[in-house]
């Protein structure tokens, strides 16, 4: 069966929405700048997740592993699939994006290459579907708390002072 053009965007979403996040955001540099630390520091997170839980990717693709069909492929932290970075990575995306810009056609583009994604995974056998649901909640939750952190951070702490109670 030869891959098609969206089995090429579900394969390469995390590129793709990566370069679409560094354009959209190119005007707001804060925002930037809290979104590639944020992209970082999910990235680790999903590299110590997989090493702490260690859970197999489906059987199919671990058979390949194992037996060496997919020879190089697939190194250390990386034979384990939960959970899936593709998956969280597009959470990430996904949330940091539709919470900063609220743009109901970015997130539409954001929410179909997302899906697109998820469907490649799974029809590929690269991840199971908790792995991917985990996965995608995950992203989900580590870019709403990098948007949070970001305007926490962007607007400061605004106290009321006592002359803004003065009369007229």
């Amino acid at each position: 069966m030869e891959p098609s053009y969206l089995d090429y965007i579900g394969l390469y979403s995390s590129g793709i929405l990566f370069i679409f996040s560094l354009f959209f955001l190119r005007h707001i540099r804060n925002f930037l700048h809290f979104f590639v630390y944020g992209f970082i520091v999910n990235n680790i997170f999903n590299v110590l997740l997989k090493i702490f839980i260690k859970d197999a990717r489906p059987d199919e693709l671990q058979k390949a592993i194992e037996t060496g069909i997919v020879n190089g492929s697939y190194i250390g932290f990386d034979k384990f699939g939960m959970p899936s970075c593709h998956s969280q990575n597009c959470g990430f995306y996904l949330s940091f994006i539709t919470l900063t810009l609220n743009d109901p056609y970015i997130t539409t583009l954001y929410a179909s290459i997302s899906i697109m994604t998820i469907l490649q995974k799974y029809f590929y056998a690269r991840n199971s579907i908790l792995q991917l649901i985990i996965g995608l909640l995950l992203g989900i939750w580590l870019g709403y708390l990098t948007h949070v952190i970001s305007t926490q951070y962007i607007v400061g702490n605004i106290d009321i002072k006592d002359d803004e109670y003065a009369p007229i």
